[in-house]
């Protein structure tokens, strides 16, 4: 028998032509039958051959599916084992000869999918500008608005009483010039007021027990009580920072005295051969000036608490009077007076005597009784510049924004800020 070299269709040992594809046999019967025993060998011919290719390809590609299906399950196992190890190395796709259908690829060599993250936009930092320490508004800030009561002394008459001249009642009004209040109505003289530093009662002066003694009533008036007794009289009080003593004038003008403000003995502080009166405590009540007459004029005086360590200040050939501490602590303000019995204008130095300015224009009439506000942005101070009848004005410490608070037929005298 012999097979077809073309087709491989199995001829007669003796056919010349294949019956088949007619192609000519050329082989002899030995190498027919060799061929056949070699089959594996010889088939690259005709359909023998193609068989076996087809062979061999499936072969290779299960063991490359088995290949990588081991290597594949080597690298899970190496994962679960060894949680936090290395990250195991994925083998390298197949050469392009060998097509690897996707589905033959396990899952566990693909990425797991995760969820899309929600953006959030990121929230800008702040940059941090210091913030600078508040500035206390200098003293002529027009922005701020006098606030407080201010307490005062006047002669003009009460509806229903015999007035007479050495008549006066203490009264209150706003500083911006608003709701006057009268807190005295005796047939007597009831002035220079003074308010303690709570602002809940105002020590003042009376002779409604027949001499000048101080007296202290609530802020409205009501309650009021005689503090201080005897044939000296007292007058000029004024209430210590820590509301614990009234310093007041003993006499007519004979010395500095204090009282404890719940009653008690007085306490002389000086003892001079001249006179001396109106008493200022200093804001941390460490120390306190008056005015006191050495020679020819007042001038003004600063001593201690206790009545050491005595200064005179002011030298000046003309009086220096009612002199009070700014809330600083480093200035003090006070009034002048061309005469025994013309007042003249208001002044303001640092609490050594230096530097001293004039803060009311001569023009301006008279000005006396210089009181600053709490904040030290405004002064109280009583003046003639009108008519010639005294009434109560407000002014920034320079001496401008010059207000009038009170209008009336009497003179009204004595000012003094609430606290």
């Amino acid at each position: 028998m012999i097979y077809c070299g073309e087709c491989g269709a199995l001829n007669d040992e003796h056919s010349e032509r294949c019956r088949v594809c007619n192609a000519k046999l050329t082989l002899p019967a030995e190498e027919s039958i060799s061929a056949d025993v070699e089959y594996g060998r010889t088939a690259g011919s005709g359909v023998a051959r193609r068989y076996l290719g087809r062979y061999i390809l499936t072969v290779f590609l299960l063991v490359l599916l088995a290949s990588i299906a081991w290597a594949v399950s080597h690298i899970d196992n190496q994962s679960i084992a060894n949680v936090s190890g290395p990250t195991p190395t994925i083998p390298s796709e197949p050469a392009a000869s060998a097509t690897v259908p996707a589905t033959a690829v396990p899952t566990s060599v693909l990425p797991v999918p995760t969820a899309e993250p929600t953006f959030t936009p990121p929230v800008p930092t702040p940059t941090l500008v210091p913030t600078p320490e508040p500035t206390m508004p200098a003293s002529d800030d027009v922005i701020v608005a006098p606030s407080g009561r201010i307490a005062f002394s006047s002669d003009r008459p009460v509806p229903g009483r015999n007035n007479i001249r050495k008549n006066r009642d203490i009264y209150s009004i706003r500083a911006d010039g608003t709701g006057l209040v009268r807190l005295t109505g005796e047939s007597s003289f009831d002035g220079m007021p003074s308010w303690a530093p709570t602002g809940e009662q105002i020590a003042f002066v009376s002779d409604r027990t027949g001499s000048l003694q101080i007296w202290i009533m609530n802020s409205d008036g009501s309650n009021p009580y005689q503090l201080t007794y005897g044939k000296i009289i007292a007058q000029d009080p004024d209430w210590s920072p820590d509301g614990k003593y009234i310093a007041y004038t003993l006499g007519r003008d004979t010395g500095i005295a204090k009282i404890p403000a719940k009653g008690g003995k007085p306490i002389v502080l000086t003892d001079l051969s001249y006179p001396q009166s109106a008493p200022a405590w200093s804001p941390d009540g460490s120390k306190i000036t008056f005015m006191g007459k050495p020679g020819k004029y007042w001038q003004v005086f600063v001593m201690n608490a206790d009545g050491s360590g005595l200064r005179q200040i002011t030298h000046d050939p003309t009086d220096h009077r009612f002199p009070r501490w700014m809330p600083d602590g480093k200035r003090i303000v006070y009034n002048t007076r061309k005469s025994e019995h013309v007042i003249g204008q208001i002044f303001i130095m640092n609490a050594d005597g230096t530097n001293v300015k004039q803060i009311t224009m001569s023009t301006e009439g008279e000005n006396g009784r210089p009181f600053p506000s709490p904040d030290g942005r405004y002064i109280v101070f009583n003046s003639n510049r009108l008519d010639n009848n005294w009434e109560i004005y407000i002014m920034r410490p320079d001496g401008s924004e010059v207000k009038r608070l009170t209008n009336t037929i009497g003179d009204d005298f004595e000012p003094c800020w609430s606290p």
